[in-house]
């Protein structure tokens, strides 16, 4: 298989470099969404209302929770063909990426159905105040109409990296997304629309990324050639990428859960304190992203040299990872604390708004760097095979920790600063199990592999 010049060879060379080449392609893709993402947000406040903006932010969450089982399952192709390309095997790795395109295709047309079908039903589960019910499930609806592309984007990016090619996503990402943000700017200032003219921009956007990544794969001619051929759903290889990408989603999606309870808290204090959050969200989203690149990037490395048989460096690219996310963590969370109050002030001049909205990044952006600790080392035991334990961990420590504390702890200080200290108080719990399962896991391999040699 011939490594071209838009991927990273993940076997040799220097680790370091060839991580970093990869994480900041794919920092950029993330960070670029969401800077659009709040670019969107700061045209719907300045050319809406504050009750757009809430009914936008508000959906957030939810969408999350829809759409975030089948998008973790493009981590499960990811790993699946990034260790089938480890191992030399190209039949394999045809197979895995023919059967994980047809999944999204397949996956894309569910969510559809149940995005548009469902809206208020889903909006009421997180008590979103009747005041912005109409807006808000008019977006949804709209964002779901787009929802198969972007699910046929998620899987050909991540087939694309598996082959270390994270440039191509990027470059197709930041195309969508700035046509997004001119057709929501041309909707809303000239045309007057309000979330409908964001809702149709993102629609448009998924259709160009997800259409661009398809074209790509189908005209590869190296380690990731997508075989139309080939497109069918393969046991083996669909066994194997549901098992990485299975609790990968529901880890995603238990997130979003957990998320939302805080959200439904949150949404309690009123319609200033759920806008406040929505736009706090906008700038955690980008810090989360910024620190979960580099999770993407260790999953494949981690998968192809577990592959190769390559224990060794495996476990250095591993460090590599966690020297490389609390370093971007560290410096961006502490400057969007440093600079919460600015940064909510560019899309409402509501001041309690913008208090609401500095008592959650204060907290949260502060911390990050803990959360990309977890991304790292949940990425590495997915790339090893073991994606159980991360789900495990986001079930105990961040959902139901979430449940107890909001329940129990929280009515002790009803205050929105404690309520947001059950994140890095989870993060932190995560780390430990995943710490202690990585050893064991690693401690199994190298004796496996000691026994072949034998």
């Amino acid at each position: 298989m011939r490594i071209k010049r838009n991927s990273v060879d993940m076997l040799s060379g220097s680790i370091f470099k060839g991580l970093f080449s990869m994480v900041i392609p794919i920092m950029v893709m993330n960070v670029t969404q969401n800077m659009f993402n709040l670019v969107d947000m700061t045209i719907l406040g300045n050319f809406a209302s504050d009750s757009a903006v809430g009914a936008v932010g508000t959906c957030g969450t939810l969408i999350s929770v829809c759409t975030s089982l089948l998008i973790g399952i493009s981590t499960g192709a990811n790993v699946v063909v990034a260790k089938y390309i480890g191992s030399g095997d190209e039949e394999k790795t045809e197979r895995a990426i023919g059967a994980a395109v047809l999944f999204s295709i397949v996956g894309g047309l569910i969510l559809l159905v149940l995005g548009v079908s469902c809206a208020e039903i889903f909006l009421s589960w997180i008590n979103c105040p009747d005041e912005l019910m109409g807006q808000a499930s008019l977006y949804f609806r709209l964002y779901f109409l787009g929802a198969p592309m972007l699910l046929l984007y998620n899987f050909c990016a991540s087939i694309l990296r598996a082959g270390g090619d994270t440039k191509r996503p990027m470059y197709f990402l930041m195309i969508g997304s700035s046509i997004k943000v001119t057709l929501s700017y041309i909707f809303l200032a000239k045309f007057h629309m309000t979330v409908e003219g964001v809702g149709i921009a993102t629609i448009v956007c998924n259709t160009i990324i997800g259409g661009l990544a398809f074209i790509t794969l189908l005209r590869n001619d190296d380690k990731t050639k997508f075989n139309i051929k080939k497109m069918k759903f393969y046991g083996s290889e669909l066994k194997e990428i549901l098992f990485i990408g299975v609790p990968t989603g529901l880890q995603t999606a238990l997130y979003s859960v957990a998320n939302s309870v805080i959200v439904a808290t949150v949404n309690s204090f009123g319609p200033d304190a759920t806008t406040g959050i929505s736009i706090a969200n906008q700038f955690d989203g980008i810090l989360y992203q910024i620190c979960h690149a580099t999770c993407l990037a260790t999953m494949p490395y981690v998968a192809q040299n577990i592959g190769a048989g390559n224990l060794s460096r495996t476990k250095k690219a591993i460090i590599n990872s966690v020297l490389i996310t609390v370093m971007f963590g560290a410096f961006f969370g502490l400057l969007s604390a440093a600079f919460s109050r600015q940064l909510s002030s560019l899309m409402t001049s509501t001041p309690a708004v913008i208090e609401y909205s500095r008592q959650k990044m204060i907290i949260i952006s502060s911390t990050y760097f803990i959360c990309g600790i977890n991304e790292v080392l949940g990425g590495t035991l997915r790339g090893m095979g073991k994606p159980i334990i991360p789900t495990m961990a986001t079930l105990f420590f961040m959902c139901l920790l979430r449940f107890v504390w909001v329940y129990l702890i929280f009515p002790l200080c009803p205050t929105m600063t404690f309520l947001y200290l059950v994140w890095p108080i989870g993060w932190i719990l995560c780390i430990i199990t995943e710490l202690i399962a990585y050893f064991i896991a690693m401690s199994k391999l190298q004796k496996k592999q000691a026994a072949v040699l034998r």
